[in-house]
């Protein structure tokens, strides 16, 4: 599996960012994976913020951890586990982190490193310009996601 950070303080727009990469990316199936109960629950791509999400595009499963792991209560780990339980078949992961970790027992970025091919790790401020989708950073970050998520799935 390959997979993309993201990494950013609270309110930075990393669940944003998941939402807009997974917008372009034009998926044929979103689910919502409950990780308690170990179930997928079909959800859109509207939906996507702040919790866990896999989806579908060109046949391929993404995972896509909008809300950052410490944020959710869960590791990553636990999170792949839950998918491997599911025999969810995981191509690709676009995974949320705290720009500091302090939650006792989280390294997401060591984690999921022990367990994927990071491709990239994007550092994301929030920007302040009030229509920011317009902005030229914000263009030009979710291209650069998308590019290589296209061309590693």
């Amino acid at each position: 599996m390959k997979s993309i950070l993201i990494i950013g303080a609270s309110n930075a727009g990393k669940s944003t960012t998941a939402q807009e990469v997974c917008k372009q990316l034009q998926p044929t199936k979103v689910f919502r994976l409950n990780i308690s109960e170990e179930k997928l629950i079909e959800a859109e791509i509207k939906n996507i913020f702040n919790n866990t999400f896999i989806i579908e595009v060109n046949g391929k499963l993404i995972l896509v951890v909008a809300g950052a792991t410490t944020e959710q209560g869960f590791k990553i780990t636990a999170i792949i586990d839950v998918c491997l339980r599911l025999k969810l078949n995981i191509s690709f992961a676009i995974v949320s982190m705290r720009s500091f970790e302090r939650t006792k027992g989280f390294n997401t970025k060591n984690q999921l490193s022990s367990i994927s091919e990071i491709l990239l790790e994007e550092r994301i401020y929030k920007i302040n310009a009030e229509d920011f989708r317009n902005s030229k950073e914000w263009k030009s970050r979710i291209e650069k996601i998308i590019s290589i998520i296209k061309d590693n799935i």
